[in-house]
Parts: structure tokens; sequence; C-alpha cells
């Protein structure tokens, strides 16, 4: 009974004991810990690369989704004219500031560097302040002068904010088809109100004198004014009968107790 039971305890002991091993089982491979394996992370030797990592604008696919900088970048408008304003319709997309480009689009012209949001409007028949009107609030009134003298016609008024040809900032013209007539014109005796002020050859005149008998000598006591001798006038006043034409500074004298002019 005891011998059997010593043969039993060797065999027992020099029984090996076999562990298998599941070939099958892939190794898990995470190289740079981020807790995304070789075969989910797009770049394994960088932590802060994986699926669902922000995506952050520096040229690299961030969040493994095979897009790079997608809705990272910043919009950038073409500064063409270098106002600082940018042209809203060139546009780039990056992550820092393109030369020429600025990260506003505001200007409503890019071609002109007077004209961007806030600038001074100037009187250019340009929007330069980009509000939508064009030299707003510099308007004042011309006026048609015709004949270029100067002086414009007070009755025909135009609006803006630049004197063109053919316009003036005076108005005062009588007669707007003739360039010597003006408010700063001469009077002339010409039976024209050339300088404007109401009155017709004031000034400028010649007296003319009644001469009835036709005998070339006029009355002192009857004149008019003009620039030149009305039918029946005559530029002398030597008549002392301007009722008789015998009776004149040259007329004979003879006996009929008339005087002559002269003997007066």
């Amino acid at each position: 009974m005891r011998y059997s039971l010593l043969i039993l305890l060797f065999a027992c002991r020099s029984e090996t004991k076999t562990i298998e091993v599941d070939e099958t089982e892939d190794i898990v491979v995470d190289g740079d810990g981020d807790g995304y394996t070789l075969q989910e992370d797009c770049d394994d030797g960088n932590s802060t690369i994986f699926p669902g990592a922000d995506e952050i604008c520096d040229g690299i696919d961030n969040n493994c989704d095979g897009q790079v900088d997608e809705e990272a970048t910043t919009t950038f408008y073409a500064d063409s004219d270098g106002d600082g304003f940018g042209n809203p319709d060139i546009v780039t997309d990056a992550c820092s500031v393109p030369d020429g480009f600025v990260n506003n689009g505001s200007d409503c012209d890019d071609s002109s560097a007077d004209s961007y949001p806030s600038a001074e409007e100037i009187c250019d028949g340009s929007d330069n302040d980009c509000d939508n009107e064009i030299d707003e609030d510099l308007d004042q009134i011309f006026y048609v002068d015709e004949d270029g003298d100067g002086f414009g016609d007070a009755n025909q008024e135009v609006f803006g904010c630049i004197a063109d040809m053919g316009l003036s900032t005076i108005a005062g013209d009588c007669d707007d088809t003739d360039p010597g007539v003006s408010p700063f014109a001469n009077e002339v005796c010409d039976e024209v109100d050339n300088n404007c002020n109401g009155d017709i050859d004031e000034g400028v005149g010649i007296t003319f004198y009644l001469d009835s008998d036709n005998d070339g000598y006029g009355d002192l006591n009857t004149t008019t004014e003009a620039c030149t001798a009305p039918d029946g006038y005559v530029q002398n006043s030597l008549d002392c009968n301007d009722t008789d034409t015998l009776i004149s500074p040259s007329a004979d004298e003879y006996c009929d107790e008339e005087y002559s002019a002269d003997e007066y």
C-alpha cells in the first residue's frame, strides 16, 4: 500500500504543464501616448495630433480628418491701394496676413487711397467716405455764365461742388449774352445798361439841344441826353430864337428890328 503511493507521487511531479498562447491576437501600439493606436492616429509621433483633436491653423491635419486647417483659417482681403481697407471681392484664407492683404473688406474703391470708410469727403466726383453718397455736403450754388465774363445769370442756378467751365460763383449779369455787360463793366454811351445798375448811359450821355427851326443851332432851354443826336436836335445851344430860321449866330443882319444871336 505504501509502495503504491510513492509511485503515484513521483508520476505527478514529473508531469510538465504547457501554457498555450493565441498567436492571432494583435499587438496594440500607441507611440505618442495620446490614447490612439498607430492604426487610428495619423501621426503617432505627435501627441497633439489624433482623431478629435482641435484643428488649429498651422498647416497640419490636427484632427486626422484628411483636411488641413479647415475652419481654422482667417479670411483676408486684397488692399491694392494700401489704405488699410480691403476689397470685399478679392479674398484669400490663411493663417496669417499675406502681403497686400488686410483683415477687413470694407473699401468701396480699392483703386483709390482717397476712398475708404471714415475718409474725408472731397470734391472729386467720388464716394470718398464709402457712405454711398458722392460729394455730399459740399454742394454750392453756381450760375450759368454763357458769355464768359465771370458773372452768371441769377435765374440759371446749378448745384455742385466745383465751378465747371461755363459757371460762375457770382450772379448779377443782366445780359449773359454780351461779355461787355456785367456789374463791373464801365458804362459807355450805347443805350445799354453796361454796368447792370438799372440805369442806361448814366454819366456818359451827351447833351443835345432842340433845333426847331432847323438852322443848325439849338435852344439852350430844351435839351435831351443821348449817345447820338436825335432827329431835330443839335449839339450846340447858340440859337437865341429857335422859331426863326433867319435868326442864328451865322445869320446876316438886316434892317427888320430883329437881332442876330451875336448882338444879345
